[in-house]
């Protein structure tokens, strides 16, 4: 079992692709800022405090990080794994079996708490402090998988709909389309969609939106002012479009502009 932090460099975003070598169960949880990973046909955007549990063996993963993104990442081997949680293995041992298992688990607040308390000891390493941690960071991620997430069965025609309906909805990030819209475009009905997004994606139609809506609005503020960026992405209300981007990344986009204009040394 072996528990790392990462962090982003501050400055720059990161983006690459991984081939993952890793033999081991990886229970991760993202701290700060944002994370994307595209593996096979799922794209993972979690929210702060969400987990992912995951094991991929050989696969490819297309990743990309924010500059200020912190994750923290657990590895477990399978066996020990098994003998660590008891019957609870039975909800992940089916798809390690098969050898792929990508389930997200829900944030909540014990979840955070758990992943900040592993964070701070990877940092400061007590080895029975950082065990307790580790353990207790396990348990509330193993317990954030809901019935659906343990068992996810989505079928492949609703599967390439619902990445259609994905392709859509980034397609224009000044204007997103209506639920119903989007249903009609991909024959969907609206329930479906709702669910399938959250399944496939590990995300609420929205919020995938917003995340994308906001990665633009950080690369826009490189050439361009608060008000400029607001206006392209459809914001009539500045101060919408801040607490927006404030949301998504803790700062402020007018922070984030004069971060640029320093580092091109400008006026």
């Amino acid at each position: 079992m072996k528990a790392v932090l990462y962090n982003g460099d501050g400055q720059h975003e990161t983006q690459g692709v991984l081939i993952n070598t890793s033999g081991q169960v990886h229970f991760t949880c993202l701290l700060r800022e944002t994370s994307q990973a595209q593996i096979r046909d799922r794209l993972l955007c979690p929210r702060i405090g969400e987990g992912c549990i995951g094991f991929a063996p050989g696969e490819r993963f297309v990743v990309r990080y924010g500059a200020r993104y912190q994750q923290v990442d657990l590895a477990v081997a399978p066996t020990l794994l098994g003998e660590l949680i008891g019957e609870d293995f039975d909800q992940v041992s089916e798809a390690i079996a098969q050898g792929f298992l990508m389930r997200a688990s829900r944030p909540g607040n014990r979840t955070i708490a758990a992943a900040t308390r592993l964070a701070q000891r990877i940092q400061q390493p007590d080895p029975l402090l950082l065990h307790a941690a580790a353990l207790e960071y396990l348990g509330w991620l193993l317990h954030g998988l809901s019935p659906d997430e343990r068992n996810p069965r989505t079928p492949l025609r609703e599967r390439r709909c619902l990445l259609a309906a994905r392709d859509r909805l980034l397609s224009n990030l000044s204007e997103a389309p209506t639920i119903a819209e989007l249903a009609q475009d991909t024959g969907l009905n609206q329930l479906k969609l709702k669910q399938g997004f959250k399944a496939l994606f590990g995300t609420s139609i929205y919020a995938l939106f917003q995340q994308h809506r906001m990665d633009r609005a950080r690369q826009l503020l490189r050439q361009h002012s608060v008000t400029e960026t607001a206006l392209m992405l459809g914001y009539s209300n500045i101060s919408h479009f801040s607490a927006a981007f404030r949301k998504q990344f803790g700062v402020l986009p007018s922070e984030t502009r004069r971060h640029y204009l320093g580092n091109t040394g400008a006026n």
